[in-house]
């Protein structure tokens, strides 16, 4: 996929463009990354784990903390995700 400048904001338009779809369509499912009326479970997690709420969303907080430690910002999401993943399969 691509991601013009590496921005994570096109990535998570694409995700809620896909989840809106789904909705449309009645496809029923669980999604990580935003659902109607919530940002989703992965935002949750993501406000949890930093210890800050951040209204303009994931991929927002996550450019900014990717630039705080120099990390690039597609790096450090594919990070955090796993990070959530493997939390969320102990949990389950």
């Amino acid at each position: 996929m691509w991601l013009p400048g590496g921005s994570l904001k096109y990535l998570e338009s694409l995700l809620i463009g896909y989840r809106a779809a789904m909705v449309v369509h009645g496809i029923e499912g669980d999604f990580d990354f935003w659902s109607p009326g919530t940002q989703g479970p992965f935002a949750e997690w993501l406000w949890h784990r930093l210890g800050r709420y951040n209204p303009l969303g994931w991929a927002t907080e996550i450019e900014r903390e990717a630039e705080a430690t120099s990390v690039p910002a597609v790096e450090l999401f594919f990070s955090l995700f796993d990070e959530y993943r493997a939390e969320r399969g102990q949990a389950s």
